[in-house]
């Protein structure tokens, strides 16, 4: 077992592997990973894993995370310790909170799929095969990325309300679908029937009262295991890309969904499309408090304010992307 074991950082499960080499030594990696991705599926992935490690002539030391927090101060551990590289073996949301420990460090994130969605390696151009993503932490380059602040949630590709919230809740409660139909799943039971949302949004010093069905507040523009938010965001120009989708009629919002999420959004009438650097949101008094999604997952309601942190996060990406 490792050093980090001694400070009560993880069990004893059989997949918490590693020497005492100690993590500042450039020939390991320490890898923190989500047991219940996939349901336990990325369990799979860790016999590989440890040998594609070994071929590179490094060795990786894996570590279950039992919540987002631990997840977060494992990371933040390792970096303290010196670790040049740390990986994430799920999806998203467990990208998301290992790089939550790593922001502002010089430790970079490496990130092998583990989940479904996989958007933040589809952004990066990070492979998905484990073998492949191992070659990206071994050989790769660092590249230095932004990130959203949720009120010290860090997010690194979207934040969303309304029915992008909606969808996600309903693709992540199936058991039933698999695979990328889960979005498809989650979109046609949004919008049967479609819910308006009343926020009092604050862009930069300026009020702005939205009715509609969705606000997206995009670092990477890419979600939904490779729909489109904002197909012109941009990951590193320190802004934030808001997309706000006002009502539709009801006939033609699959249609213009469809449209929507695949970044046409030349082609809705009813989408509103600006850059900020800061954004408050709120809803209007008296209202019900609504759901804000950070990366797939729930994370927070408002009132929130989500704000660019530029420059804050090293990601291990292919030399040649």
């Amino acid at each position: 077992m490792s050093g980090i074991e001694d400070k009560g950082a993880f069990g004893t499960d059989s997949t918490d592997r590693g020497s005492a080499r100690p993590v500042a030594d450039p020939a390991v990696v320490p890898v923190i990973l989500n047991p219940t991705a996939r349901r336990g599926a990325v369990l799979r992935r860790i016999d590989p894993l440890v040998h594609a490690f070994a071929a590179h002539g490094l060795e990786a030391r894996l570590v279950r995370s039992t919540s987002e927090e631990h997840a977060k101060e494992l990371a933040a551990t390792f970096a303290a310790e010196g670790a040049k590289v740390v990986g994430a073996l799920g999806g998203d949301g467990m990208a998301r909170t290992v790089a939550a420990g790593l922001v502002d460090t010089d430790t970079a994130l490496g990130v092998i799929a583990g989940g479904r969605g996989n958007d933040l390696i589809g952004k990066l151009r990070i492979p998905k095969g484990v073998e492949e993503a191992v070659a990206t932490i071994a050989d790769g380059r660092d590249r230095v990325i932004d990130v959203l602040d949720l009120d010290g949630t860090i997010s690194l590709g979207n934040v969303c309300l309304g029915l992008d919230s909606t969808v996600q809740r309903h693709a992540n409660s199936t058991r039933v679908v698999r695979g990328h139909w889960v979005y498809l799943y989650g979109i046609l039971r949004a919008i049967l029937p479609p819910r308006s949302i009343d926020l009092e949004l604050t862009v930069d010093g300026q009020r702005l009262d939205f009715r509609g069905l969705t606000a997206g507040f995009a670092n990477s523009g890419r979600y939904g295991g490779g729909l489109t938010l904002s197909p012109e965001a941009a990951i590193d120009d320190g802004l934030i890309d808001v997309v706000l989708l006002g009502e539709a009629w009801l006939p033609k919002l699959a249609v213009e969904l469809v449209a929507f999420m695949s970044g046409r959004h030349d082609r809705h009438p009813h989408i509103h499309f600006s850059r900020t650097r800061e954004i408050g949101i709120d809803t209007p008094a008296g209202a019900d408090p609504i759901e804000i999604v950070a990366d797939g997952d729930a994370v927070w309601q408002t009132p929130a304010t989500v704000t660019i942190r530029p420059s804050a996060l090293k990601v291990r990406v292919p030399q040649a992307s």
